[in-house]
């Protein structure tokens, strides 16, 4: 039986109807902009004016989205929420430590400070802490929290962890000698303690304990195509002087 030409007509104009919503839907996706995030950790990122972003680590990434052509919106939130949004997905965190817990969960686009180490900072004429095992006779180790360093130290054996949602706290708590020590990335606390000279005369950072590599990671269902530019943004900047010059800012 023939099909009546008003009856195919309609066919054809539901078809197109439909396939420019589908494409629609797709174009919006693709145009989706990628959340960019970080926590109070300075140099990396600092959190100001409520969830306002800057520090040289944000500045460096969101140029690799800028020179990448990549739509992104940016947004500072404590770790824990942070990390739960690149979960989520379609989210990038300006840094992360890259741990084996965490290897097979995050796309990795970037080593942005591979030869970061974690390190104890103790107040001057304490003992120095130069190993995790050693830090296991401290009565309070201040740490950021919800951070790995918190959980290698519990991990470990390590208690009386003290955790504070900000890491420029945790050094005034060790000045103030409410806790023993604290544990953190060793740049990070190089920065701090530049930023605060006269807390800084009272403590004193021993050697690094373990490496601690610093990433810019992506959510596990990032787009391929966002993971392959900001890849190539992030060698493109180590050979023209981009990521020198970050570098240089927080060495």
């Amino acid at each position: 039986m023939a099909i009546p030409k008003i009856a195919m007509k309609a066919s054809i104009v539901l078809s197109n109807i439909l396939a420019g919503l589908l494409g629609f839907a797709a174009a919006s996706a693709a145009a989706e902009p990628v959340r960019l995030l970080g926590f109070d950790t300075p140099p990396m990122s600092v959190v100001t004016d409520g969830k306002k972003l800057s520090g040289p680590g944000f500045d460096f990434v969101a140029d690799l989205f800028k020179a990448a052509e990549v739509p992104f919106v940016s947004e500072g939130l404590p770790i824990i929420r942070a990390v739960s949004i690149l979960d989520e997905g379609n989210a990038v965190m300006v840094f992360l430590a890259r741990t084996p817990a965490r290897e097979d969960k995050y796309v990795w686009l970037g080593d942005i400070v591979p030869d970061d180490g974690l390190a104890f900072t103790t107040r001057v004429g304490d003992a120095p802490i130069t190993s995790v095992d050693q830090a296991k006779g401290l009565k309070t180790v201040a740490v950021l929290a919800g951070g790995a360093p918190a959980q290698i130290l519990r991990g470990n054996g390590v208690t009386g962890l003290d955790e504070t949602a900000n890491e420029s706290q945790n050094l005034k708590k060790l000045a103030a000698g409410r806790v023993d020590a604290w544990f953190t990335s060793a740049i990070i606390t190089r920065h701090i303690l530049k930023a605060d000279p006269e807390q800084a005369k009272s403590v004193s950072t021993g050697p690094k304990v373990m490496p601690w590599p610093l990433w810019i990671v992506g959510s596990k269902n990032l787009a391929p195509e966002v993971v392959a530019k900001l890849q190539q943004a992030f060698a493109t900047a180590k050979s023209n002087g981009r990521y020198a010059a970050f570098r240089a800012q927080i060495d």
